[in-house]
Order: structure tokens, then sequence, then C-alpha cells
């Protein structure tokens, strides 16, 4: 299950839910958070909501590690929170291919997470236990990172804060729940990163049950989309093989009002949302 991750996932972040203010606050200190205040924190950052709805048009560049060669998927991203969290609706393939090639993904993340793919036959499947499974066989992504499920995982503990890129970081291990170790025992824990002051997960590592990375996770490049700074590029590790995906936003648009019903299971199997070029913002 794991070449591998991938919030990310992995997602992320969930990947949607990084967005900060346009004019940042004062440095931080980097102190260490007493136990009260490590849990305030943690769930301040759970409970954070990017402003409006999303839509986002990507690349996912492949990287093997043993070869020169690259291979791109592209791809759309829809994203809304609903009221058990956010939901991303999302379309991928090989790049050139044929709509009939690709894939498409509903994925709700939060503390009761689900993932349905529209299967080959035209109908919906409910496929929760294959989140961890790359989207492509080639690929170091996977539902889980955008899905992000560890960052509601009840059981955590703080590690520490230090400067990452400069920046306070609080860093946290998560552990996961027993139903979700049954089928993913090689997941020992993910190790969170995120910044307070931005409400942005910026670093992942998930790890085995012995504290080794599997796979990490790492935010690259940002840039304001609409008044709103938003991720640009994220890259995704497999620590074993040394493979690496890099997610690249090609353009954005953000403040949208997306139709709740476009996030339902049975609507995976009619068509993709078509929005005017108008309202995104190229990011090349």
């Amino acid at each position: 299950m794991f070449r591998l991750i991938r919030i990310f996932t992995f997602a992320v972040l969930s990947l949607l839910a990084f967005a900060v203010p346009a004019a940042a606050q004062s440095q931080i200190g980097v102190r260490q958070l007493k136990p009260e205040e490590a849990t305030s924190v943690l769930e301040a950052f759970r409970g954070y909501r990017p402003p409006a709805d999303s839509c986002m048009v990507f690349e996912i560049i492949h990287k093997p590690r043993k070869s020169d060669e690259e291979t791109v998927y592209s791809g759309t991203m829809w994203g809304k929170y609903l009221d058990d969290g956010l939901a991303l609706r999302l379309r991928i393939g090989k790049k050139g291919a044929a709509s009939s090639e690709q894939k498409s993904f509903l994925i709700h993340s939060g503390k009761n997470p689900s993932l349905w793919e529209l299967g080959a036959d035209g109908e919906v499947k409910k496929v929760d236990a294959e989140s961890t499974r790359p989207f492509f066989a080639d690929l170091v992504f996977t539902p889980f990172d955008l899905q992000t499920p560890f960052l509601f995982w009840e059981k955590s503990e703080y590690d520490r804060t230090r400067r990452h890129r400069a920046r306070p970081v609080h860093f946290f291990k998560m552990f996961p729940p027993e139903s979700f170790t049954q089928t993913n025992p090689e997941i020992g824990f993910v190790k969170i990163g995120f910044d307070r002051v931005y409400n942005a997960l910026v670093t992942a590592e998930v790890c085995n049950p012995d504290g080794k990375k599997l796979k990490s996770f790492m935010l690259g490049k940002v840039q304001k989309v609409q008044e709103i700074y938003s991720f640009k590029e994220l890259e995704l590790r497999d620590e074993v093989t040394r493979d690496r995906d890099t997610l690249i936003v090609r353009a954005a648009a953000l403040r949208l009002g997306l139709p709740r019903q476009f996030f339902r299971p049975e609507a995976l199997a009619q068509p993709d949302l078509r929005l005017p070029a108008s309202v995104f913002q190229n990011l090349d």
C-alpha cells in the first residue's frame, strides 16, 4: 500500500485548507507550549476555515528516483466546506489522456472522513479503505494526502515548537484510531507541523510504529490569489523509494459560491462543474 502516504494529503492538507491573511501578523516566539496551551492551539488550528469555495487547476509532476523521465498528471479540484468538514471533488488523469482514462473522486475530510470513486462502469462506489492507495499506480499522491484525516485523530501528543523556514512552527504527533490501524498497520503516527499565525499546515511526516519515516509532505511556494495567500506548490516524497511528486497549481479561483449538491456522492456520476475562464487567476 505504501509505495508510498499522500496532506495532504495530504492534504493536507488538506490542500485547499491553506489560506492566510493578506497582512502578516508579528513574529511570535519559539517558547515551548504548556500542556493546556498545546490543547488549545491544536483545537484552534483544527477549527480554522478558509474563506469561501475554491477551484484549482493543477498538475502533478512525478519524478522517480531511479529515472530521469517525468510523468505529468493534470486535473481540476473543487472545494467547499460542508457542515462536517471540507469536501473536495477531483478529476485527474495523465496529461493529454482522453476523458475515459481519467478518474473522478469525492473526498470528505473532518472527524468522519469518507471517499467515493466513480467506477469505469459509471457507478459511484464508497472506497474508504482505499484512501492510502495512490490515485494512479506510478504516483506518490493518494486521497489520504488531501483528506488529511490525521488532523482530527483524537489521540495526539505535543512534540515541540521550533523554527521552520525562519517561522515558529508547532509540531504534534497524531496517532490513528484502532479502526484505521486495522487496515493500515504500517502507519504508526503522523507528525504534523503548522504555523499558528497563518493557520497553515507546512509539513507532515507519516511514520511507521517504530518512528521510521514512510512519507513526507512539505508546503512549497505560496502566491496571492484574489487577496488571499494560497499554496502554489506542494511536495510529497516517498521516503522508502525516494520517488517524489510535486503538485503545482496552474490557475485558481477563490471566493466562489459552489452548489452543495455538486459535492454529494450521487453527483459524482454527473458532469463536472464548468466555470468561466474569467473567474480564474493564472499562477504560471
